[in-house]
């Protein structure tokens, strides 16, 4: 029998937790679709469905043929259905996640590192294919960047995407942008879930 790593004893905790969960509370609270089986919802324009009675979690990209969804995609559905405050609204103002005040308040350890540099590089030389993979998440195009565009994490709740591509003088460069109520809908760490798993369908989609 295969040892599961951390990352599965985690999310298998999560998906405990979700059984016992209000289904019904939870698709009125957003809008979601539900029958005796399942929960839905769509997370970066792709259809999920979260198993009322397992917890288990899968996407389907085509409608028809389901494929299990991976840690990043479980830890941050499972977290905001879960953790979400009652009354949720965006403010309007987009901000860095490690300028939150709420991070610092509650003594959260924040470095001013680029966490993602190495994903970075990766879109070097190809913001052409960026912007079709964009695109292809429904993204609203924006002038910043050499690629910039606003991507909905959920129906309702987006994140703003900025690539500068490298020249002369700087390496390639992602920059994220929140809603400034963003820890009402999540956890701090969970924001790096959504960060990591939009890296991953990005290359998908550049690669396809």
């Amino acid at each position: 029998m295969p040892i599961k790593s951390n990352y599965d004893i985690q999310a298998d905790k999560c998906k405990l937790e979700f059984i016992k969960m209000d289904h019904k509370k939870i698709a009125e609270k957003f809008n979601l679709k539900y029958d005796e089986d399942y929960l839905y919802i769509y997370f970066f324009s792709t259809k999920y469905r979260l198993n009322k009675r397992t917890g288990h979690i899968e996407k389907t990209y085509d409608n028809s043929n389901y494929i299990p969804a991976k840690f990043n995609e479980i830890m941050t559905l499972l977290d905001v259905l879960a953790y979400s405050k009652e009354d949720l609204s965006l403010s309007g103002k987009w901000i860095n996640v490690t300028n939150l005040k709420e991070v610092f308040r509650t003594g959260g350890t924040v470095t001013h590192t680029d966490l993602f540099a190495a994903s970075s590089k990766k879109f070097s030389g190809k913001t052409d294919q960026l912007i079709k993979a964009c695109e292809k998440l429904n993204g609203r195009k924006i002038t910043q960047g050499d690629v910039g565009y606003i991507i909905d994490i959920f129906d309702f709740l987006p994140i703003m995407f900025i690539f500068y591509d490298e020249d002369s003088e700087f390496p390639a460069e992602c920059k994220f942008l929140w809603d400034e109520n963003i820890l009402n809908f999540m956890h701090y760490e969970t924001t790096f879930y959504v960060v990591n798993y939009l890296f991953e369908r990005l290359e998908e989609l550049i690669e396809t």
